[in-house]
Order: C-alpha cells, then sequence, then structure tokens
C-alpha cells in the first residue's frame, strides 16, 4: 500500500484526537492479512481556506431520481464527494430506494455530509435486508457521531454479518463513547479477523483517566501491536518484503527544527486488509481529505473516493492512526488539510 499526501493549512481551530483503553483479553487472528507500507509523501499548494461543504449541483439532484439506478448510484456517491449539505433530504429519500446499491451509496454519502439531523433517519437502515447497506450504515452513524446512535451501533454489533459487526465497532469508536466499552470487549472474541482488529482499534480510540483501567489501555495496545507484528512476520514469511522508512522525501532533522516546513509523516502503520476484500481478490485506491491539527494527529477524516469492501473503512482507520509532523510556519504548528491516497 502507498500513501501520497497533498496539503493546506487551514484557518480552522485544531482539535485534539484521543487515545485510550484496552482490554487484558489476547486478541488472536487465525490468518494475518497484511499490505506492507511505504510512504511517499509529497506537497503542493492549495488554496488555505477553510473547508467548507460544496452546493449540492442540480445535475446530481435530477441524477438522483433517475430511472438508471446505475446513475442514482453515482449520483449519491457524488454528492458524498462533494459534501453537498443541499443533498441531505434528497439522499434521505433514497434511503428508501427499492435498489440496495441506491441505498447504500445514499448512507455512505450521509455519512460524508455529517450532518446530525440525518443520524435518526439512517438507524432504521441498520435492519435493511441487504448487509452492505447496513455496513455502510453504520460507517456513516460513525461518521456523524450522534452518540444517540450508540444504542443502535450496539444492536448493529450484534448483527449475523461481519462486515456489518465490523462498521458497528469502527463506529462505536468514532463515538468515544465510554458506554460502549462492554460491546468492544465482548468483540475481541468475535469469530471474524475484521471484527476483532476493529474493536481493538475502536478501544485504542477511546481515552478513560480512571487508574484502576490502566491495565485495560496497556493490554489492548498490546493485543494491536501483537496483531501487527505477526502479521508482518507473516507477510515476511510470503515473500512480501519488509516495511521500510522512507528516506529523500521528508527532511529528517533531530536537532534543529527548520522555522517552516510543509507536512509529513511522523509514524506510520501497516493496516489490515480485510476478510472480503481477500476474497474478492480486491485492490484499488481510496483518497481521503484529511484534517491534521497543530498537535499532528488527524482529527477529521472524508473520504473523496470508494473503493468498497471493507477498505474504505480501513483507509479512514490509517489515516487516523497516523502521526504527523505537523506544518511549520515561522516555527508555529498549523493545522492542515491534507489530500491522502491509499492504495491497497
Amino acid at each position: 500500500m502507498v500513501l501520497y499526501t497533498q496539503s493546506s493549512r487551514s484557518q480552522s481551530s485544531p482539535l485534539t484526537g484521543e487515545s485510550g483503553f484496552a482490554s487484558r483479553r489476547k486478541l488472536l487472528s487465525n490468518r494475518s492479512r497484511v499490505f506492507i507500507l511505504v510512504c511517499i509523501v509529497t506537497t503542493g499548494t492549495l488554496a488555505r481556506t477553510q473547508e467548507k461543504p460544496s452546493a449540492a449541483p442540480a445535475g446530481l439532484l435530477s441524477a438522483l431520481r433517475s430511472k438508471d439506478r446505475g446513475d442514482r448510484r453515482d449520483a449519491a456517491n457524488q454528492l458524498g464527494v462533494l459534501r453537498a449539505r443541499g443533498a441531505v433530504r434528497a439522499l434521505v429519500e433514497a434511503l428508501s430506494d427499492k435498489e440496495a446499491s441506491v441505498r447504500e451509496a445514499s448512507a455512505f454519502a450521509l455519512g460524508q455530509i455529517s450532518d446530525p439531523a440525518a443520524a435518526a433517519l439512517l438507524i432504521p437502515l441498520l435492519a435493511d435486508p441487504e448487509p452492505s447497506v447496513r455496513a455502510s450504515t453504520a460507517f456513516a452513524l460513525g461518521m456523524i457521531a450522534d452518540r444517540k446512535a450508540t444504542e443502535a451501533l450496539s444492536f448493529a454489533a450484534g448483527d449475523a454479518d461481519a462486515e456489518v459487526r465490523a462498521s458497528a465497532m469502527f463506529a462505536l469508536g468514532l463515538m468515544r463513547d465510554e458506554g460502549a466499552v462492554d460491546e468492544l470487549i465482548e468483540a475481541l472474541d468475535d469469530p471474524s479477523f475484521d471484527v476483532r482488529y476493529d474493536a481493538v482499534w475502536a478501544l485504542d480510540l477511546l481515552r478513560i483517566d480512571d487508574s484502576q483501567r490502566q491495565a485495560f489501555r496497556q493490554a489492548v495496545q498490546f493485543s494491536l501491536e501483537s496483531l501487527r507484528t505477526e502479521a508482518h512476520a507473516r507477510a515476511t514469511e510470503s515473500g512480501s518484503g519488509r516495511p521500510r522508512r522512507a528516506t529523500g522525501i521528508v527532511k529528517d532533522n533531530r536537532y534543529t527544527k527548520p522555522p517552516t516546513r510543509p507536512l509529513g509523516i511522523h509514524k506510520s502503520v501497516r493496516p489490515a486488509i480485510t476478510d472480503v476484500a481477500l476474497r474478492a481478490k480486491a485492490g484499488g485506491s481510496v483518497k481521503l481529505r484529511v484534517l491534521v491539527g497543530a498537535d499532528g494527529k488527524a482529527v477529521r477524516v472524508y473520504v473523496t473516493r470508494r473503493l468498497g469492501y471493507g477498505l474504505d473503512r480501513r483507509a479512514v482507520e490509517t489515516a487516523l492512526q497516523y502521526r504527523y509532523d505537523p506544518e511549520l510556519e515561522a516555527g508555529l504548528p498549523q493545522t492542515t488539510w491534507t489530500d491522502m491516497e491509499v492504495k491497497f
């Protein structure tokens, strides 16, 4: 997997990411699937303005009512890329489309727009007969991060489909709600690799200062690192090579920080490919729009080009786990928007 970035500074205030706690239960994996990661960073000049959702183009709104299901699906996806708030009503109406692919795309798009008013209207789709619709609905609720949806997501954590359960873990993690701890810990024993992986990732996002729970935090961190180590070892045995730190791309000076520098990568992670993508032998890239805070943490991520197979979720998780060297201007760290492409 290769990741490219292009960045621009934002006028918005930096937000604070959160790290979490963990469980003593050991996360086990029957099979390990990781694409070895190499990071290449490039920078370019973009408009240094605060990110704002786009208006809803009339043509896309019209296409959302087309007789052709492919046109309706594509219109929904494009409205999500644009984060067009003016399309919320039309996308909500499309949630009842007879075609599952249109319902799925509309739910995903509403997650990208992240209008809290859409959360209550999305929740009923967690009972949709099509698993892909339920999975994208859970993903969207996580992107909106309205804690009123926590109970519904806890219900989805028990879904018969593994992708839905994994998406529910992802969403509960983004909620950062301590009330979801029991579901997340229970998921560490799930038979699905994806569900266990996403549960550990979600637990690591939670921040609990209670010293009595420090052991849980350490154990989940250990589980995540163990998972990555085991996966890396198996990938190496299969001839995939070893991860390398990119050199010659981002200048690294440990002793004298330059007063001005572009956004760079400080710490990368190796994400695991999903079971669904592995079975389908799926590959390609997911494009993201990421807000990096002045503290070097990704605090908001939007999907600007989808791949499916659960890899959109993996790409978002990857961006949120990265640690960045924030852009410096006159020695001061900046909040920066960056475009990233994650290739699987």
